[in-house]
């Protein structure tokens, strides 16, 4: 391994068929096309130390026994300070996969400034169980970013949707992508009424895909690319190509297909200057109708 770890139990089961050495041998092997997604950023880590069979939990605070190459990135809150773990380089990945983390959640900005966003993620979250309800939702998500120019990977979330992302230029604050975010939603919505709705309540959105844009804001996190999910068929959050929208199932990479996507050399957008598009996206939606002003919290609650 390119880290430098020792694995307790490495032949304790952790997906069925899938041992804990498994595990870590599946982010050392992704590590170098991972860690430039997730380094430098307050990690929220999702563990299943018994295997994901059994029960699990999501960690925000770093553990007191965590090594010292875990940073421990202070965020204070109104109400509370949470104290995440971070990391720098694939001796923390490998250590925290080894401490049973099989997902790690990313939050949109780095360490150094947790309020300058670099990431825009459109979550196209189906309200059934049918994947390929998401395909047009995809698409016309592609299709009205490219009205303003702006390029976006899409990625397949391990679970039933896709994230579509942006990866920005470090220019605009949260403010700004928050409701640029929500204008985009929107305008999806709009495009394809009949199969995208805003409604975060799943009783609300009458069998429609949900575009989510509240992961565009402080605090919120999304699963990090090249992630395992807690699935018993252990499956992968992977980037594809635009071309492989529709013929890829959301759930349907494994981690016993990752090496071949790590060949297919699927090359990320670009990172794009959303500020001199902010004013003009915020319009067209306005025009189109789209509630921004509503207010809602980072649930999707009024």
């Amino acid at each position: 391994m390119a880290g430098v770890i020792d694995i307790s139990n490495p032949d304790k089961e952790y997906f069925p068929g899938v041992s804990k050495r498994r595990v870590v041998e599946h982010y050392d092997a992704v590590a170098e096309v991972m860690l430039p997604h997730v380094v430098n950023r307050p990690l929220t880590l999702e563990r299943y130390p018994n295997g994901v069979l059994a029960k699990g939990f999501m960690q925000k605070n770093a553990s007191k026994h965590f090594p010292d190459f875990i940073d421990r990135i202070e965020i204070e809150t109104p109400n509370t300070t949470t104290v995440h773990p971070s990391i720098a380089d694939v001796d923390g990945l490998l250590y925290l996969a080894g401490q049973g983390t099989i997902t790690f959640h990313i939050p949109d900005a780095r360490n150094d400034d947790l309020g300058l966003p670099d990431r825009l993620v459109i979550d196209l979250d189906p309200t059934g169980d049918d994947p390929a309800q998401v395909v047009p939702v995809a698409l016309a998500t592609r299709d009205v970013l490219g009205r303003f120019g702006l390029e976006a990977t899409p990625m397949v979330t391990g679970s039933k949707g896709i994230h579509v992302i942006v990866t920005l230029e470090r220019t605009t604050r949260f403010q700004v992508t928050g409701i640029v975010s929500r204008a985009l939603a929107g305008l999806v919505a709009a495009a394809v009424p009949e199969l995208a709705t805003l409604e975060f309540l799943k009783r609300e959105r009458g069998g429609r895909v949900f575009v989510d844009w509240l992961r565009n804001r402080p605090g919120a996190t999304t699963v990090a690319p090249w992630s395992l999910r807690p699935r018993s068929e252990a499956t992968v959050a992977v980037p594809i190509s635009w071309s492989e929208v529709g013929t890829v199932d959301p759930a349907g990479i494994t981690i016993h297909e990752v090496a071949r996507r790590l060949d297919a050399d699927i090359a990320w957008a670009p990172a794009v200057e959303l500020s001199d598009r902010a004013d003009a996206i915020e319009a067209a939606a306005r025009e189109a109708g789209v509630d921004l002003d509503t207010p809602f919290d980072r649930f999707g609650r009024r």
